[in-house]
């Protein structure tokens, strides 16, 4: 599979989240449909479909009653088979890279929810959509038969770095010792404090993937108590 190398500029200054997306979208038009990843019974329709329910919920009810989990597993499964083929599958990753759509009238929110949603959107993808789209891309990447580590920029590593250092104590939450992870150049998250440590130590994209589910893919080393 092509390695991809993500960054990107706009006159904002760098778009960690735009360039995170830039890839994920790279990695499906590579990939195309029906092929492994890393996320268990999930072929890259599947990964793609998930992505674009997620960031447009009116989708899901167009498909599935209610908002629960397994509304979503419902959509996911049904929008996958329709994105089996190879015309449908890029149909679906260009609508993952146009971003999300505007819901149908009758489903929009009020003027001041609008008006809401758009200050909490930004950091919303902050939040969410820069780690997801990173970790889906590896999916992807990882599941192939050969692969090489990207090379990450210093500022896009650290702007993955920073937004776990946020969420790593939900990750970790559940581990039966503290874990600290140890970036490369020293800096250090304490994901969990406890009497005894287990130490994870790689570069911020690998104690990403530590993080979020990936221990066996992960190129990190581990030293536990």
């Amino acid at each position: 599979m092509t390695n991809i190398s993500a960054g990107t500029h706009s006159q904002d200054g760098d778009d960690f989240v735009a360039a995170s997306r830039a890839a994920f979208v790279a990695a499906l038009y590579a990939a195309g449909p029906n092929e492994p990843t890393l996320v268990e019974q999930w072929q890259t329709q599947h990964l793609a479909a998930s992505v674009y329910l997620r960031e447009n919920p009116h989708q899901v009810t167009a498909r599935a009653s209610g908002t629960s989990a397994a509304a979503m597993n419902t959509a996911v499964d049904q929008l996958a088979e329709e994105s089996s083929s190879r015309k449908a599958f890029y149909n679906l990753v260009r609508k993952i890279g146009d971003g999300a759509e505007s819901a149908p009238v009758g489903q929009r929110p009020s003027l001041f929810k609008r008006v809401r949603n758009s200050m909490l959107q930004r950091r919303q993808e902050t939040d969410s959509l820069l780690l997801e789209f990173f970790v889906h891309t590896e999916d992807i990447r990882r599941a192939q038969s050969r692969w090489a580590p990207r090379k990450l920029s210093d500022t896009y590593a650290t702007a993955l770095f920073e937004q776990l250092r946020e969420q790593a104590s939900k990750y970790y939450g559940s581990a039966k010792t503290g874990y600290v992870l140890v970036r490369t150049n020293g800096e250090r998250i304490i994901a969990k404090r406890g009497t005894t440590l287990t130490y994870v130590t790689g570069p911020a994209g690998e104690l990403v993937l530590h993080a979020l589910g990936r221990p066996d893919h992960a190129l990190v080393l581990i030293d536990r108590p």
